[in-house]
């Protein structure tokens, strides 16, 4: 298989570059998630889109080529079909707590629900609680912290796309973060393996981009 990234220079011209446009998951942002996610304030969303616009039409102007995670991680996700949605959910969903139970069906649910695209902007915005109605029946699930209002943290560290990876020749590079995840809603490192191992087998030119969204989940804690 042809590798898809040749990257051998550091200097070179810019021809393409990998953003992230500010979305809900800043209004889905709480001030007790400052610390661990490194933000001295919360960005005031209008203002954060009106100034990444400018940056992303400057790049335009310039001749870059511009590219969109939540895009591209819908695509990835488009060309390797039901079964590799379906596996998604429950990597995503065991690794971050819910491997059975009430929970992992209510999330799954609702998640299988959405198109690709809607489901990619779901998982970056945050699932409330509130969001999902039903009631937990195991025991699990009722033990759970019930005054924490997010089943999945929002994620706006997806705006740092240079920190979870990096392109390095014709291969990729995953990146140790400062911190590991703890919370039982984030990903695990064992998750990010195991969807890098599934979409770089199933779709390589989009399963690159895919673990960046993963990824950045070991930056939070």
């Amino acid at each position: 298989m042809t590798s898809p990234i040749h990257n051998f220079s550091e200097i070179g011209k810019l021809k393409t570059v990998l953003l992230k446009r500010p979305g809900r998951e800043i209004e889905n942002f709480t001030p007790d998630m400052m610390p661990r996610l490194l933000f001295d304030d919360i960005p005031y969303l209008p203002k954060a889109q009106e100034e990444h616009d400018y940056f992303a039409n400057t790049l335009r102007d310039n001749g870059v080529e511009v590219l969109y995670l939540e895009k591209l991680a819908a695509e990835a996700l488009d060309a390797g079909g039901a079964e590799l949605k379906d596996k998604f959910l429950e990597q995503m969903l065991t690794e971050s707590g819910y491997a059975a139970g009430s929970t992992h069906d209510a999330l799954k649910e609702y998640l299988a629900s959405m198109n690709n695209q809607d489901m990619v902007n779901k998982i970056m915005e945050g699932i409330r609680k509130n969001e999902i109605d039903f009631v937990p029946t195991d025991l699990q699930s009722m033990a759970e912290d019930g005054d924490y209002e997010f089943y999945m943290d929002p994620m706006p560290n997806l705006y740092f796309t240079r920190d979870p990876s990096a392109a390095i020749g014709e291969g990729l590079s995953i990146n140790h973060m400062t911190s590991l995840l703890v919370n039982e809603n984030h990903y695990s490192t064992k998750l990010l393996l195991n969807i890098i191992h599934v979409l770089l087998t199933k779709v390589y030119m989009y399963g690159v981009i895919v673990t960046i969204l993963l990824v950045s989940k070991v930056e939070m804690n």
